[in-house]
């Protein structure tokens, strides 16, 4: 008994940091509220379901958190901290305009340059929390990565996309989800009530793509412009607002908008059959389909 005890024991791996860092960073990620219509679910591969958020309105059911694997959470912190840096760089340009919030007593300095020092205790560490807009004519909502002062009238808004080495190098335009997306954020900042939108440039706007490792690319333009660098680990690409291509989306989420202003009934969804892929990994698929909540506006114009 001894010698068999003794041999399941070593049979049971060492607890060594690995194993500690994905016992720690595997698990449950907490569901964004439905509150608001976010612009990154509008431009979801898979189309957008007004009815989703209806259902979830009536039904007081809450959103599913999600699972995330250790190597999905490193590569999501590994995007925030680069996006991070990238902001904090263009702070000491003096050149990043957002919400600063006071790393010691949590005070937000709103819309401005990084402060001095914290108005509340003195303090002269800040952390940059993105500036977020809302439509009032669609209800759909953004928070965009950064606001930069480049010397014109307006602060120009620009998306930050970190990528695999690989898919970096190979990146001759902006994925069409991310152009989409950013075209929307115009639009919206446009549309909002914000009490600074006004000084922000919504004809157009940048992504700014940066590589997770390696030098990025060879790049002649830096060289154009005077500098010693032959290498650069980032790219950029000029995005024009067209509102004719998110027509869609905003029509999508002004259907919610209307919902919750009492404006139209329940909408319809855009699942066909409950057996459908889709429908088969919607949290609320159940209350969908059970005939309580029969569809009353046809947002699609499908005639159905």
């Amino acid at each position: 008994m001894v010698v068999f005890l003794k041999k399941a024991k070593e049979l049971v791996p060492k607890k060594t940091a690995k194993f500690f860092l994905h016992q720690h960073l595997s698990g449950f990620e907490k569901a964004r509220p439905l509150a608001l219509v976010h612009a990154s679910e509008l431009t979801r591969p898979g189309g957008f379901c007004p009815r989703y958020y209806a259902l979830h309105d009536v039904t007081g059911q809450k959103p599913k958190d999600q699972w995330l694997s250790a190597s999905e959470r490193m590569t999501f912190q590994i995007g925030r901290d680069q996006e991070k840096n990238i902001v904090l760089w263009f702070a000491d340009m003096g050149r990043a305009v957002c919400h600063w919030k006071c790393v010691a007593c949590g005070s937000v300095h709103e819309f401005c340059l990084r402060p001095e020092k914290c108005k509340v205790c003195g303090t002269r560490k800040f952390d940059p929390k993105e500036v977020r807009f809302t439509s009032t004519k669609t209800g759909a909502s953004c928070g965009v990565d950064m606001l930069l002062a480049l010397g014109g009238p307006r602060l120009i808004p620009h998306e930050i996309k970190t990528m695999d080495k690989d898919q970096f190098k190979a990146l001759q335009a902006p994925l069409a989800e991310h152009k989409w997306r950013t075209n929307l954020y115009l639009r919206i900042i446009a549309e909002s009530d914000y009490p600074f939108a006004s000084q922000i440039e919504t004809s157009h706007g940048y992504i700014l793509y940066t590589t997770k490792g390696g030098y990025g690319c060879a790049d002649p333009e830096v060289k154009k412009w005077g500098l010693s660098d032959n290498f650069s680990p980032f790219k950029e690409f000029e995005i024009e607002r067209k509102d004719a291509d998110t027509k869609d989306l905003a029509k999508s989420a002004k259907v919610v908008k209307d919902f919750r202003d009492g404006k139209v009934g329940m909408p319809c969804g855009i699942c066909s059959w409950p057996t459908s892929k889709r429908a088969a990994g919607c949290a609320i698929r159940k209350a969908c389909f059970s005939g309580d909540y029969p569809p009353e506006y046809d947002w699609k114009d499908n005639g159905k």
